[in-house]
Parts: C-alpha cells; structure tokens; sequence
C-alpha cells in the first residue's frame, strides 16, 4: 500500500532506532538502497510523493521498480559538526 514518502522514511527510520535498543547497540550511521514504487498524486491542494517498497509474494524475490532511493542516517553531532566545518553531504536521494 502507498502511503506518503515521509511515513515510509518515519519507518525506517523506527526501524533503527528498533535495532538499536533490542541489539543492545548504538548506530553511528546507516546507508541503504531501496527500490521503490512512487507515485506522485494531488492531495489537498497540492501535489504529495506516495511510495513504498515493492512487495512480492515469494521469498526474497524483489520486484524490478523503475525508482530507487539512497539514504544514509547519521549521528545527530557528527551531522553538526560536519556543517560547522563545511562538510554536510546530501543524506537522501532518488533516481529512476
């Protein structure tokens, strides 16, 4: 089901912070790529992207999606001080 692309990234991001506290670890950063389906569609006036990842009914196959979606989480200081010294890098992005 699709559902608005800052949710899924809200999940994922849940997701994490899940392993963290159930593996007892703390995360200094994570990266991943995911295919994605997206489709953008008008919503209360303005345009929203929904997304969500494909799903398939046999066991680790993915589905081919045409758009795919890099992201990497950091730890919240190491992102501030990147800024401070000019280093920030782009934490997320699409492309078909």
């Amino acid at each position: 089901m699709l559902r608005e692309l800052s949710q899924l990234l809200e999940e994922l991001h849940d997701g994490l912070l899940a392993v963290e506290t159930r593996g007892g670890v703390q995360l200094a950063g994570a990266e991943m790529t995911l295919p994605l389906e997206l489709r953008p569609v008008l919503q209360d006036g303005g345009c929203v992207l929904l997304a969500d990842v494909p799903r398939s009914r046999g066991s680790g196959d993915w589905v081919i999606a045409p758009s795919r979606l890099r992201l990497a989480w950091g730890d919240a200081a190491a992102d501030a001080e990147d800024e401070a010294t000019g280093n920030a890098q782009v934490s997320a992005e699409a492309w078909p």
